[in-house]
């Protein structure tokens, strides 16, 4: 739901912005944003409209129906009037992605001051002080919950190709991409090794597994790789293309 509180008004620069929330989140109109940097009215539907795919529904922005603008008695106390499409409000997000053009002396002022004074909420009740602090440990959670899964995958990975390579009887289990590609029959082998050797070394540098060199004639000495790395990244390029 969007409420706005006709007694919370926030001065930026010569302008008093009336607080809008919606879904717990304060939001901006288009009009708003052309009211406080002082740009001509439909300036920043159309600096959205040219940019559109590049935000993100739900996070940058909320497209609000009609009949759902219509029935919140919020938005005339606010002097909001939606046409027939609706209404477009923007996130903190949002909002910054829009004005990213914005450079003259009063968008940044108006920037800073939007950020600091009217997208910072400040607890209004203990409610709202618990759904906050809440809202913090389930995020905090949720990245520690993410880098876990990454360090479990990794080492998973780790651990598959030392035991490949422990399975290797009587082989060092290093190749040069280009070898690779070739004992493979891949047709054109130079073009793929070249893309398999990159994929590879990055690999190799994310997990920490040592890269060997070998000498060559043409340039000297080229790197060797596990061959279950180059067997995995093969399979990764495989997956790509297909």
């Amino acid at each position: 739901m969007i409420t706005e509180n006709s007694n919370s008004l926030v001065s930026i620069g010569d302008t008093s912005l009336s607080v809008l929330e919606y879904r717990g989140r304060r939001v901006i109109t288009f009009s708003m944003v052309d009211q406080v940097h002082q740009r001509p009215e439909g300036t920043a539907r159309k600096r959205f409209n040219d940019n559109k795919e590049r935000f993100v529904a739900g996070e940058d922005y909320f497209h609000l129906s009609f009949h759902e603008v219509a029935s919140l008695s919020e938005f005339r106390t606010a002097g909001l009037q939606p046409n027939s499409q609706g209404l477009v409000i923007l996130s903190q997000s949002g909002y910054l992605m829009l004005v990213k053009s914005f450079t003259d002396d009063l968008a940044w002022r108006v920037q800073r001051e939007l950020v600091n004074r009217y997208f910072q909420t400040v607890p209004t009740s203990t409610a709202h002080q618990l759904f906050l602090m809440a809202k913090a440990v389930w995020e905090q959670e949720e990245r520690v919950r993410q880098l876990e899964q990454t360090s479990t995958d990794q080492q998973r990975q780790i651990d598959a190709i030392a035991q490949r390579q422990a399975n290797m009887d009587g082989d060092t289990g290093y190749m040069t991409a280009l070898a690779f590609c070739r004992r493979e029959k891949i047709p054109a082998p130079l073009t793929l090794a070249r893309r398999l050797g990159v994929m590879a070394t990055d690999l190799c540098r994310d997990l920490g597994i040592r890269t060997g060199q070998v000498p060559d004639e043409r340039w000297g000495t080229v790197n060797s790789y596990p061959v279950e790395v180059l067997q995995d990244c093969l399979a990764t390029m495989n997956e790509q293309a297909a």
